[in-house]
């Protein structure tokens, strides 16, 4: 009794007192259910500068809170509380506009003749009116983390598939098969391999039946121990499980699977593998079907609320991996669970291996189910077992947009390695069939975006109904008021304007009349007071432009001097099209008859209209010339642009020799230079003896031996430099002299100036 009962209960037991003691119905109090403390809908703080004391003005739904919702301890210790003592039960009444108290109208309407309470501020709190859609965009993710649940969604189903692929590739084990297959009596063989009954062929499925049951009872009773599974198994996980690191061994080898197999240990998933084998051993044609479970990417909730304590007999009851065996008689695949439902069917319109109800489904949703045949054929077998396919399947799957039916089509045709054959056409009609019979949803929501279904209340202002045609159902709203009329989409015609027709390529038809009047609409206005015409395609024709005349090749061209090709079609019979940049000056180079072909508009953002030039259209019999002139434009092209590179790095080359002529000359003519060695500070090692000793000859920070007060001619940049002399063959008066005086001939000839040698070396006089 510890635990506190709903309210529910109360209302249940007071109706129950009330009809024994005939008593008239009274207004009951507003249950709030065990929900947490709202915030007042508004709060008015009241303060007065000269007072010293600031009154609060609490709502009604704070006020009037029922006593059963408060702890044992708050009711005892709030006995003196004068809306409690003073019985709220009676005075209380459900509407709160109609409840009146002296005290809201002391404080919200002061009379005229009470004193200033000085400055007044008001505070009103609107958390509450927001509370719901704050809870609501709280529980969405981010859009980054949107995308990156899609492509985890993506990765997982790419792991999942070659998951498959890999133990379907183990199944076809020789060793295993042969081991698995004295399993099988031979008078079970002569059921599974049955001959044609040519006067009735159901004679020959029944026997093959029959021996699949056989088969059954024997995997049955072969495997010994039944393990769970490690963790979820293949099972679907949920978003915040995935960030958890997963400990279980990561590594089974074939090796482990085939001694499992034949010792019959293991989960479900490996007992319906093992059942595959069993059957391909007896060489009969069964795929494995593995149903993928990828975390559900439609899922944008940042916090799961759902209940996740489901017991295993009910998470596990639908199955993972089960098999399938064809039935060439019926020219159908029979569908076998022999571990979990202990079945055969050949589904028609629902199977019992779809998942139902809400505790199977959190962990197992049924929206890629691929089959694994034993020649490593692989194929999306989805439309068979799910009965809702077009209106719920295919919201969860990641094929919804034509970007990811794409990329899943390619991923199934990279691991699908054997060629067509009829079973594949024959698989192809049963999914058509089951198509036309899956029937019509029955509410709006799987209704919206349906392959087939659409409400007319969906219709575009570009779209009508056939003429004739009826309505294929009705979908009843709003408490049965209002009945909406559903078509099919084959129903539905598709309206386009005369300009429209054209830009793909067909024209209107002589005497033909717009079905559909809707209002003009422009680029840059979406209404206009002009009303703009309509028309089907059965009004319309295929265009077909005039030829170009013999033996000039004249083409038939518009005000604009161009001819438009929008599609393959408006282009002239005896002309063709030629797509190149240097097809116009080709053209103009030949003096040949052309016409530059429009094959698009390019719309700006300002209001103007670019027509965008594909090429250029020229006669049949100009085509080989136009060809061979590109190709020759196309190689003087390139040619020029290889002269071009090559004049730039030889103008590098020269600069660059240049600069290395010129420093060598200054080695020869000055010394080497060389740089000191840094200390750990940064700062230049200078010798002692050479650098401020006592030696009679002192050298300044230019690092050249100065005589007297004299100034180096190099500038202060080119401090902390030791030069060598040791090449040279006379004295250091005369190395003083030659700095001073330099022979224009020896280093910079033909530089009027110091400034201007350094100019040329990329160097600058500091100032």
């Amino acid at each position: 009794m510890g635990e506190k009962l709903s309210p529910e209960y109360f209302k249940l037991i007071r109706d129950v007192l009330r009809e024994k003691r005939d008593e008239p119905q009274r207004p009951l109090k507003r249950k709030r259910g065990r929900q947490p403390p709202r915030q007042p809908s508004e709060v008015i703080n009241v303060e007065s500068s000269p007072e010293p004391e600031a009154i609060e003005i609490k709502s009604t739904d704070e006020l009037f809170e029922e006593p059963h919702m408060q702890n044992s301890d708050d009711v005892k210790n709030n006995n003196n509380n004068k809306y409690y003592n003073q019985g709220v039960d009676e005075n209380y009444n459900s509407d709160d506009n109609e409840y009146q108290s002296d005290e809201f109208e002391d404080v919200t309407e002061p009379s005229g003749t009470s004193e200033p309470h000085g400055d007044i501020s008001i505070s009103v709190d609107t958390r509450r009116t927001d509370s719901k859609v704050t809870k609501k965009a709280r529980n969405v993710v981010s859009n980054d983390e949107r995308h990156w649940r899609r492509y985890f969604h993506m990765a997982s189903l790419v792991g999942l598939m070659f998951h498959g692929y890999v133990r379907n590739d183990w199944i076809n084990n020789i060793k295993l098969q042969k081991k698995l297959c004295k399993l099988v009596p031979d008078r079970i063989l002569e059921n599974l391999h049955p001959e044609k009954d040519e006067e009735l062929p159901l004679r020959s499925t029944r026997k093959l039946l029959d021996g699949l049951k056989m088969c059954m009872e024997i995997w049955n009773k072969h495997w010994k121990s039944m393990q769970s599974y490690e963790g979820m198994g293949c099972y679907m996980r949920f978003w915040d499980e995935i960030k958890h690191r997963y400990n279980g061994r990561l590594r089974f080898t074939e090796t482990d699977f085939v001694k499992k197999v034949l010792k019959g240990v293991g989960n479900r998933d490996l007992a319906a593998q093992g059942f595959v084998a069993l059957l391909r051993s007896c060489n009969v044609n069964a795929r494995l079907i593995m149903s993928l479970q990828p975390p559900d990417f439609s899922d944008l909730k940042v916090t799961d609320n759902r209940d996740r304590h489901v017991s295993p007999s009910t998470l596990f009851k639908y199955p993972i991996f089960w098999c399938e065996v064809w039935d060439k008689f019926s020219k159908k695949w029979i569908t076998i669970d022999a571990i979990n439902f202990k079945t055969m069917e050949q589904i028609r319109s629902q199977s019992k291996l779809e998942p139902r109800g809400t505790g199977c489904c959190q962990r197992n949703m049924l929206r890629y189910v691929i089959g694994f045949d034993r020649k490593k054929g692989v194929r999306d077998v989805t439309r068979r077992y799910s009965h809702w396919f077009n209106c719920k399947c295919i919201r969860k799957r990641i094929t919804k947009d034509p970007q990811g039916d794409e990329w899943y089509a390619k991923v199934l045709k990279r691991l699908h390695e054997r060629k067509r054959t009829r079973m594949d056409d024959y698989e192809d009609e049963y999914f058509e069939q089951r198509d036309e019979t899956e029937g019509m949803p029955d509410n709006i929501q799987d209704l919206k975006n349906h392959p087939r279904y659409i409400l007319e209340k969906d219709l575009r202002i570009n779209q009508i109904v056939k003429p004739g045609c009826k309505e294929c159902g009705y979908l009843n709203v709003h408490n049965k008021k209002d009945l909406w009329k559903v078509y099919e989409k084959k129903n539905i015609l598709d309206l386009k304007s005369a300009r429209q027709w054209y830009m793909e390529g067909r024209i209107l038809k002589v005497g033909s009349r717009s079905v559909k009047k809707v209002p003009k609409r422009t680029r840059f206005s979406k209404e206009d007071d002009e009303e703009e015409n309509l028309y089907s395609w059965e009004d319309t024709e295929l265009y077909v432009p005039p030829l170009a005349s013999e033996p000039d090749g004249k083409i038939s061209k518009n005000a604009f001097e161009n001819i438009e090709v929008f599609v393959p079609s408006m282009i002239p019979y005896n002309c063709v099209l030629i797509k190149s940049d240097m097809a116009v000056k080709a053209a103009r180079l030949l003096r040949i008859e052309y016409a530059r072909a429009v094959t698009s508009f390019n719309f700006d953002k300002g209001r103007t209209t670019k027509p965008v030039i594909g090429g250029v259209v020229v006669a049949q019999w100009f085509k080989d010339a136009v060809l061979c002139a590109i190709e020759g434009l196309e190689n003087i092209a390139e040619q020029e642009d290889f002269e071009k590179r090559e004049l730039e790095n030889l103008t590098r080359w020269n600069l660059l020799l240049v600069k290395l002529r010129i420093k060598s000359e200054l080695n020869t003519t000055y010394g080497k230079v060389e740089e000191l060695p840094k200390d750990a500070s940064g700062n230049d090692m200078q010798d002692s003896d050479t650098y401020g000793g006592d030696g009679d000859d002192k050298i300044m920070e230019g690092g050249f031996i100065v005589e007297g007060n004299g100034t180096s001619p190099l500038p202060q940049s080119e401090a902390n430099l030791e030069v060598n002399y040791e090449d040279k063959d006379f004295s250091e008066d005369e190395q003083v002299e030659s700095k001073h005086s330099v022979d224009p001939q020896d280093g910079h000839d033909g530089y009027d100036s110091y400034d201007e040698f350094l100019g040329e070396l990329d160097m600058s006089e500091p100032e």
